[in-house]
């Protein structure tokens, strides 16, 4: 099985910059720009303050990822191999519906770029399920979609 997918998805869905340690997002919208500073540094740690200890991860349809700690895994695992050279910017079409005052769900797309120039074919959209938690945002679950097959 490609393992490209897999790891896309890991994107995902996971989405930060900041450590541990540090603030968490603002708004359910600041996800997405934190998910993208957490991609293009290549640290798989820098996931782990986007996501609730109890948060899953779809990065296929054929795949699901549980738990903080195995997403950050994942993350980690896909920066040390193939994502460490891509990055991922071009966010658009931020759809926020929210669902209560402290959960919402977060539509976007994602593109993928390498050396500089968009990748073909990986225009991803993207869902998360976020909750408001103590110190901000979190990412209670996600899902990376596939590439339609007309486009």
């Amino acid at each position: 099985m490609n393992r490209f997918p897999i790891l896309l998805v890991s994107l995902l869905l996971y989405i930060c910059f900041v450590t541990p340690s540090q603030a968490q997002s603002a708004t359910p919208e600041a996800l997405v720009g934190d998910f993208v500073k957490a991609w293009n540094s290549h640290d798989g740690k820098a996931f782990d303050p986007l996501f609730t200890d109890d948060a899953i991860w779809v990065p296929v349809a054929e795949a699901r990822t549980e738990g903080r700690s195995a997403i950050v895994k994942d993350f980690s695992e896909i920066h040390a191999t193939w994502a460490k050279t891509t990055t991922v910017g071009g966010q658009s079409a931020i759809k926020v519906q929210q669902l209560r005052p402290d959960v919402a769900v977060v539509l976007f797309h994602l593109k993928f770029m390498e050396g500089g120039k968009e990748v073909p074919g990986i225009d991803r959209a993207m869902v998360i399920v976020a909750v408001k938690k103590a110190g901000g945002w979190k990412i209670a679950t996600g899902q990376i979609t596939k590439q339609h097959e007309g486009a």
